[in-house]
């Protein structure tokens, strides 16, 4: 029990970030408490998130919670049930609206405006944020290596490499992965699958294995990925078809559309392509 307390506080210290906005939204909680009449507002933004709060913290409901519905690495998302945002701005404006002249509400609503703005950080400075380079918002190298692998009229699957779990789906749905964003977490990843495309080395024959034990048509590596093992990829049954930015791409040659995709491919595909093949043995 003492462990889920400990890790309950470490939770909400890191999702606390500067502290600042959640600051706001307990002064809001406590002014609305104090001065909110109609009783609908009072449930929605009182009532609810301080229930909310009490959950969270209470240690037999995130011992319990933390130890069969969710884990540490999601048991934060509890709080994203709080309309923060919402509770913020509405506390802000039911301040400014108490105030019975101009000068006063435009002094303190400035004064609250740049309290907000400076409680956050831009976002393009994280490092997972990039400015937009397509109508998508999605990688340009995520777009096309999924256009390499559309086929029209039917669903494929494929193995990509971790940086475009997250992206490929959502430009297009016809693409089947072999796992998911959950190889991501570390606490869920399981999938030996993952392990053999992201090992460095990768062996030819793991990865390949993987792939036709789970109907895989299409594998997709990073290029100038070393290769291993006793027999080169293009030997299992993958031949390379084409290269779409710093990604090569590989097809199942029993897949139902590999004469389609090699008269597509006519100029790069090449059954005898090694790849960037050392032998092991």
């Amino acid at each position: 029990m003492s462990e889920a307390i400990q890790t309950t506080l470490d939770i909400y210290r890191n999702y606390e970030g500067t502290g600042c906005l959640l600051f706001l939204v307990s002064i809001a909680v406590v002014y609305l408490w104090m001065f909110e009449e109609k009783k609908e507002i009072r449930t929605i933004l009182v009532y609810v998130p301080f229930g909310i709060i009490v959950l969270f913290f209470f240690p037999v409901f995130s011992y319990v919670s933390m130890r069969f519905f969710l884990d540490d690495q999601v048991y934060y998302r509890l709080l994203w049930l709080i309309p923060m945002g919402l509770l913020a701005c509405y506390g802000i404006v039911k301040v400014i609206s108490r105030l019975n002249q101009r000068k006063k509400r435009f002094l303190v609503g400035t004064l609250l405006g740049i309290f907000l703005i400076g409680s956050g950080d831009l976002i393009y400075a994280n490092k997972a944020v990039t400015f937009t380079q397509n109508l998508y918002h999605l990688p340009p190298e995520d777009i096309a290596v999924a256009d390499v692998l559309h086929v029209d009229g039917r669903d494929v699957k494929a193995v990509v490499p971790a940086e475009m779990l997250q992206f490929i789906r959502q430009y297009d749905a016809s693409i089947q992965l072999a796992y998911g964003r959950e190889e991501l977490i570390e606490g869920w990843r399981s999938n030996p699958f993952f392990d053999a495309m992201e090992s460095n080395p990768v062996r030819t024959f793991a990865i390949t294995d993987y792939a036709m034990q789970q109907g895989v048509e299409y594998i997709v590596l990073r290029s100038g990925t070393p290769l291993v093992g006793s027999k080169p990829i293009n030997k299992y049954r993958f031949s390379f078809l084409t290269s779409a930015y710093n990604y090569d791409i590989y097809i199942f040659d029993e897949a139902p559309f590999v004469e389609e995709k090699k008269q597509e491919y006519l100029a790069t595909y090449d059954e005898h392509a090694y790849g960037n093949y050392t032998n092991n043995n």
